[in-house]
């Protein structure tokens, strides 16, 4: 009898031993450039992308005024109680853990509260607090209470630096309801899209995964994020709000969960876009006016009022050198811009809701 044809089937014994050495090589192999990358990069290009931050990179001679945060989901807070110096400027914590005087949990009667939320902007970096903007806003709707229906107007603020959208959304939930505020107004930089933490204070309470201790990967994710802002010019900007790109879904979650919780209590909330105060000669010649437009079409399609800020910096005859502490934080005079802008805002809103 013919013997039957002999099918393909899987790798004989031997056969196998035989592709084992080469396997296990290409393994070394590739351990050993990767080990030999490592070190290279380690001792001669040492990568800063998402290095893990040290304490020195914060304070640069000052202490540190934030600690772990309490509440879940959110990186970090400011420390309660806490006095410190930062660009040679006193900040002070009041026992709620906000830039400010101290002030009480229940409102005061006859009193009209607005929480301000944002990031460094509305913190007021590089400035004094009354100089922030959640104090000049303060100021200016003291000059007319009554207005609002009102004896008094308190603005508390609730800004930290480094917060991004999701992470205002969680104060919104966690912190600022509980002081029964009758407007919110958020304070939204174009860096508030960013997910990834970048910024010092960010990494400094940034658990490092695994691979971010490895200089090689990191030179690989800085790359990946090179060659995504090289598709909108190199401008970081458009790259965190790339439609249908993680950093754009962040923000509209955002907007989502202020709108149902500002929704819940019956307080409206406000989503003003704060400029940028470079490389622009101008405003005439700002870049991100389109942006704003967009950012602020997202918060209204989710139920927000929305404000963009840039008309009222182009009505002050101003240029942004003049009204900037560096390329993104207005100073003094800057942040007297937003307020005024914005107390005209919350005026119409008011008025508007009693009709």
């Amino acid at each position: 009898m013919a013997e039957e044809p002999r099918t393909a089937g899987p790798l004989e014994p031997a056969a196998a031993r035989s592709w084992l050495p080469r396997l296990i090589a290409v393994a070394v192999s590739l351990v050993a450039a990767f080990a030999l990358a490592e070190i290279t990069l380690r001792l001669f290009f040492p990568i800063a992308h998402l290095e893990p931050a040290e304490e020195s990179l914060l304070a640069q001679g000052s202490a540190l005024v934030h600690r772990k945060s309490r509440v879940p989901g959110l990186a970090y807070e400011l420390a309660p109680g806490t006095r410190s110096t930062y660009l040679g400027l006193p900040i002070e914590v009041n026992s709620f853990g906000l830039r400010g005087p101290e002030i009480t949990l229940a409102k005061p009667d006859g009193t009209f509260r607005v929480a301000a939320l944002g990031d460094s902007l509305t913190f007021g970096y590089g400035i004094l607090a009354d100089e922030s903007w959640p104090a000049a806003l303060e100021r200016a709707l003291n000059e007319d209470p009554a207005a609002l229906g009102a004896s008094a107007v308190q603005v508390l603020n609730f800004g930290v630096s480094g917060y991004n959208a999701s992470d205002e959304a969680l104060v919104l939930r966690h912190k600022a309801l509980a002081f029964e505020p009758d407007v919110v107004v958020v304070g939204y930089f174009l860096n508030d899209a960013q997910i990834a933490p970048l910024q010092p204070l960010q990494r400094y309470f940034h658990e490092p995964e695994m691979w971010e201790r490895s200089h090689l990967l990191r030179w690989i994710d800085a790359w990946r994020f090179a060659r995504g802002k090289a598709r909108f010019g190199g401008d970081g900007h458009l790259y965190h709000h790339e439609p249908d790109g993680p950093g754009w879904r962040m923000v509209t979650q955002a907007f989502d969960d202020m709108h149902a919780l500002g929704a819940e209590r019956g307080v409206p909330v406000l989503v003003v876009t704060l400029p940028a105060f470079a490389p622009f000669p101008d405003w005439a010649s700002y870049r991100w006016s389109e942006l704003h437009a967009r950012i602020l079409d997202a918060a209204r399609a989710r139920g927000l009022e929305a404000l963009d800020l840039v008309p009222a910096f182009q009505q002050s005859m101003r240029a942004p050198k003049d009204l900037a502490v560096d390329s993104e934080h207005p100073n003094a005079a800057g942040q007297e811009i937003v307020a005024r802008a914005i107390a005209a805002e919350i005026r119409r809103i008011v008025t508007a809701r009693r009709r």
